[in-house]
């Protein structure tokens, strides 16, 4: 199995009075495992269900390895679509849930075999093909929807929100065994979900979308790292990054009720900004840093969030060390210029300087 191209182009979308996706256009790579992310309601699973043919678009199109499929009937499309609650049938066993749609192609009964057992074991479900599903645990009925999708092997894998119903640790194992999956058949896989964690452990790319537009579509580390907006700044991250307002000025930046930093971005005139920078990347006790005052401390075993405040906005840092804080306690936070990002106080979007040779 191949992957192939997808192209979304001028994609509107609505359902009664309230705009999902206003003229959106997207590119999915052949092969590649994009992670569609977002906010509840922000028009992720209706533009999977779109490229599915599932749902009508109201205005746009989508291709599908070069060829317009806008009005291609879903069977048509060379789609394998896999959804949250698994839509197996109670009645049938793993195997006749597996193999029904090859049935249905009108497969011969050997090479339906073939591809069954192919499934079961990529997935470890030979041991499981004569139960039913109300035999199966959560994990294991996901394996079965995901080796029927794949049985079919069609150009391209769909998965809308697939591992919402599982436990934690489930989760944990079946991220990994779906990144195992997608490297050994190599379909365009396209994958749809709330979670940031799925997104940055899954994806090649990630497209994160906003009220049915796109914020950012680029490889996890990039996002993170190089948010383009502070909603992606904000959406990325656990806990996210931390945006203050401030006022740039020559080489300083004043923060808004607290202290001053040295920026090493030089400006002209004072200037209205945001800054963000990672909890991880907060210099806890810094010496020439910003006074702060610590409002509770959330230990994890493995490290420990402080949560402080300079003025009136909340800073987040992570501590790996084992200083005792109180609350009320004044800190000293150091902001690392190269770990700053700038956004435009008007409109959030990113600003792009150079810092010592290198953009920031």
């Amino acid at each position: 199995m191949s992957g192939t191209a997808i192209q979304v182009r001028g994609l509107s979308k609505r359902f009664g009075q309230r705009t999902i996706m206003d003229q959106l256009d997207i590119d999915f790579a052949a092969g590649q495992f994009t992670v569609v992310l977002g906010p509840s309601g922000c028009g992720k699973s209706t533009l999977l269900r779109v490229i599915a043919g599932l749902e009508e678009a109201d205005q746009g199109t989508v291709s599908i390895g070069g060829v317009d499929v806008t009005r291609t009937p879903p069977q048509s499309r060379g789609c394998a679509m896999v959804f949250q609650n698994y839509a197996l049938y109670p009645h049938m066993s793993v195997r006749d849930n597996i193999g029904y749609a090859l049935k249905l192609a009108g497969l011969e009964r050997a090479e339906r075999e073939r591809r069954i057992g192919e499934a079961a074991e990529l997935l470890g479900l030979r041991d499981l093909l004569e139960r039913k599903p109300a035999q199966l645990s959560g994990g294991q009925r996901q394996r079965v929807a995901i080796g029927r999708a794949i049985a079919r092997r069609q150009r391209v894998l769909l998965f809308d929100e697939p591992l919402s119903n599982l436990d934690a640790k489930l989760r944990h194992e079946m991220r990994m065994e779906l990144r195992r999956l997608h490297n050994e058949i190599g379909a365009t896989t396209i994958f749809v979900t709330h979670d940031q964690v799925e997104a940055m452990t899954l994806a090649d790319r990630v497209v994160l979308l906003n009220q049915g537009q796109v914020e950012q579509a680029d490889t996890p580390m990039a996002l993170y790292h190089r948010p383009r907006s502070i909603f992606v700044a904000g959406f990325i991250g656990t806990p996210p990054m931390n945006v203050l307002t401030a006022t740039h000025a020559g080489e300083d930046v004043a923060i808004d009720g607290g202290g001053t930093l040295r920026a090493n971005v030089r400006t002209d005139k004072p200037t209205a900004v945001k800054i963000g920078i990672r909890p991880e990347a907060v210099e806890l006790g810094a010496t020439d840093g910003v006074a702060a005052k610590v409002e509770a401390v959330e230990d994890l075993g493995s490290h420990r969030v402080i949560y402080t405040r300079i003025g009136q906005q909340p800073v987040l840092a992570i501590d790996h060390g084992r200083r005792a804080l109180i609350p009320n306690e004044t800190v000293c936070l150091g902001f690392p210029p190269q770990a700053i990002s700038w956004f435009h106080a008007a409109n959030g979007e990113r600003i792009e300087h150079t810092f010592k040779g290198r953009q920031v």
